[in-house]
């Protein structure tokens, strides 16, 4: 379903970037001249990662004077009045925009682009990144380089200790069949299967600490 006002996404990206940049420009030992600047003028790229094609919406972000937690934030011609009293490490955000309450969940970084924010709101998902506008005009630049197909291997979804691989090659893999299990934080994550297969290689082994997207099985195309 449609989000009803996918520009509220984009200001709430915009505005957690700015609570970010107001808060390193606070940190002390900065060399003078290289301090970091909080600036009010951004850029949102929202990122699609299927072919390449990205939305640059311009936005500006004022503080409130005597506000904790408070700005307004600017997309085109819609003004959102958003107040947080969430902390920048919360992966749930809650506040509220033009007097009204909201709650989002708000991850930063993913695999391909530790730079980005993901934003859900509303059952509506955008990654995006929030950058000054200089830095979105070279972004405009780069060439796209699609994604490899990693559709035929088993990643590891988090930092962990590989405990156990359940399977071997030339083994006839059904989907929903275990394959292997990850252990994190001492918890137990078991992976399985998406699809009915056949293993062709292992190539991580019991005992083994893993990286986050790090193949651990592969199948046969």
């Amino acid at each position: 379903m449609p989000h009803d006002d996918p520009d509220f996404l984009v200001a709430l990206a915009a505005f957690v970037r700015r609570k970010s940049r107001e808060r390193a420009a606070g940190i002390s030992g900065q060399l003078p001249g290289y301090g970091v600047k909080v600036g009010h003028d951004y850029r949102v790229i929202t990122l699609d990662g299927q072919g390449g094609q990205h939305t640059y919406s311009a936005v500006h972000v004022d503080e409130v004077v005597g506000q904790i937690g408070a700005a307004v934030v600017t997309v085109g011609e819609k003004r959102y009045a958003i107040q947080s009293p969430s902390r920048l490490n919360d992966i749930c955000i809650s506040g509220t925009c033009n007097d009204r309450p909201f709650t989002a969940q708000i991850e930063r970084g993913t695999a391909r682009n530790p730079l980005a924010l993901v934003v859900q709101h509303n059952g509506t998902r955008i990654e995006a990144m929030v950058v000054s506008p200089r830095m979105a005009e070279l972004h405009a630049l780069m060439p796209f380089k699609a994604p490899a197909d990693m559709s035929r291997f088993v990643l590891s979804p988090m930092p962990g200790l590989l405990v156990q691989v359940a399977v071997q090659p030339g083994q006839k893999v059904q989907a929903g069949e275990r394959v292997a299990v990850i252990e994190a934080m001492k918890m137990e994550n078991v992976l399985f299967a998406a699809a009915d297969g056949v293993v062709a290689k292992v190539l991580a082994y019991q005992g083994e600490s893993l990286v986050v997207d790090q193949p651990i099985v592969e199948f046969e195309q």
